[in-house]
């Protein structure tokens, strides 16, 4: 059991780990809000006050230390999980039992911190204490809602991918051609195939679901000169060329 000045960061590592194994487990916004946000806008600041010892002569005052508080953690967790590329929402809610694990485990510096143990009949806030907590918010839900944004609208390493393998040994004139689909959504492709530059082969409409992968062997015949190979890869609603790429087919 935790002591007695310990109970509120033992309360926030509970409340830290319920988030990880929430984000862990699923993938509801609605949920991940509702544990996400007094994290990132209270908890892990009051924490951080606590651990260094910060004294606060009201309730409202301690409130808008710790929502400043839980913004520089915020800040300081990006940069951290920039640099070692977990900038997803298990590694932000891994940060956040990081900070709060810490503030528990290190000497309680701030055990004596003056935070009012009583919540009084009403609490006093002055009007540029409430801007400071709106803007505070307010950048903290923009922040978040550009990062949602960012992460949906990403498209590095999502594509379509095209190769064609040319003629292994023991088989002569076998080529190998596939079509990988990393998209977010199925998509149509026209394929054609040339033989040093004259048709060999078309596929019209092939719709290539996310994570499929088509494939395609073809025997060429195999002449005394050298030959090349071409695959073509279009889109049909621009009929603009995606992909190309092309093998050489010994000859004998």
């Amino acid at each position: 059991m935790p002591s007695p000045d310990k109970r509120d960061l033992f309360g926030a590592c509970l409340w830290a780990g319920a988030t990880v194994a929430l984000v862990a487990a699923s993938d509801s916004t609605f949920l991940r809000f509702i544990l996400g946000v007094p994290m990132v806008l209270l908890i892990s600041g009051h924490v951080v006050l606590r651990v260094i010892g910060v004294r606060n002569s009201s309730l409202s005052e301690h409130l808008v230390c710790s929502i400043g508080a839980s913004l520089a953690v915020t800040i300081a967790g990006g940069f951290v999980l920039n640099a070692i590329g977990s900038l997803t929402p298990l590694g932000w809610a891994f940060w956040y039992l990081a900070v709060t694990t810490g503030a528990m485990l290190l000497p309680a510096s701030g055990s004596d911190v003056s935070i009012p143990s009583a919540w009084p009949g009403s609490v006093r806030i002055r009007s540029r204490q409430g801007a400071a907590v709106a803007l505070a918010m307010l950048l903290a839900t923009g922040a978040y809602a550009l990062a949602v944004r960012d992460e949906a609208s990403d498209r590095q390493f999502k594509y379509t991918e095209l190769w064609m393998l040319p003629p292994a040994k023991g088989i002569p004139g076998q080529l190998v051609v596939g079509v990988r689909s990393a998209e977010t959504e199925a998509r149509r492709y026209d394929l054609e195939i040339t033989l040093n530059g004259q048709p060999f082969a078309v596929f019209r409409s092939l719709t290539i679901a996310p994570g499929d992968t088509w494939v395609r062997k073809f025997f060429v015949p195999v002449l005394a000169a050298q030959q090349n190979a071409e695959a073509r890869l279009y889109r049909p609603d621009d009929n603009r060329l995606y992909r190309r790429v092309s093998a050489l087919v010994p000859g004998t």
